[in-house]
């Protein structure tokens, strides 16, 4: 009797043992299939870096876009350009949920200026060198169309732009000390201003990774 009772106490041991191992690989595996699985909803908001010719956040920028409808974001996003450092706000309306597909989307951008700015230019002395220049803060609107590709399970997304970026006022700027430059050195100058290179074109490049509410 009391070998029976051993070989039950034992294979009750070797059952619970079993069972354990059981739950825990099933746990793994439920978690896995969470880690990869795509969100039931989709993001309340994106982050993103992109890049660019005249892109709105700057020559490398932070993006970040707000959902406010199915088809609405309002965007904002800030980095470095070649007149200072560069601020956006926009918004888009995308011909496909989530936020994919082609987009349209316009804004405005403020350019901080900088200060003394050294360049080596033409000056009317007939020979080129090296003066130093205060750029003037510059607003620009700009219209843009994108392209959104999904990345990934969760909603995380690659896109393109192309668009025109259009000034509000001529650059301002002067020189602080050098030669006065001739016009195809001021020509230049304006061409570094937002909007002023290639008659406004606009591209741009990046990703923008999906935000949750929890």
């Amino acid at each position: 009797m009391r070998k029976y009772f051993l070989v039950f106490i034992a294979l009750l041991f070797y059952s619970g043992a079993w069972a354990g191992l059981a739950d825990t690989t099933v746990t793994r595996e439920t978690k896995k299939m969470m880690r990869h699985a795509k969100p039931a909803k989709p993001p309340v908001c994106y982050l993103g870096l992109s890049t660019g010719i005249s892109n709105a956040p700057g020559i490398f920028g932070l993006d970040f876009n707000i959902c406010i409808g199915k088809y609405i974001t309002l965007d904002a996003g800030a980095g470095p350009s070649t007149w200072g450092n560069k601020l956006y706000l926009g918004a888009k309306y995308y011909l496909k949920q989530p936020n994919r597909g082609w987009a349209v989307g316009g804004g405005i951008t403020y350019n901080s200026g900088e200060e003394n700015v050294k360049l080596n230019l033409s000056t009317v002395t007939g020979d080129r060198e090296k003066v130093a220049l205060t750029l003037k803060p510059q607003d620009d609107a700009f219209l843009a169309i994108y392209r959104y590709w999904t990345l990934g399970r969760k909603h995380n997304r690659f896109f393109i732009d192309l668009g025109k970026s259009i000034l509000l006022h001529q650059p301002k700027y002067h020189e602080i000390y050098g030669d006065p430059l001739t016009e195809q050195a001021n020509e230049a100058v304006k061409r570094l201003a937002p909007g002023g290179f290639l008659g406004g074109f606009m591209f741009g490049t990046g990703f923008s990774f999906g935000l949750y509410r929890k």
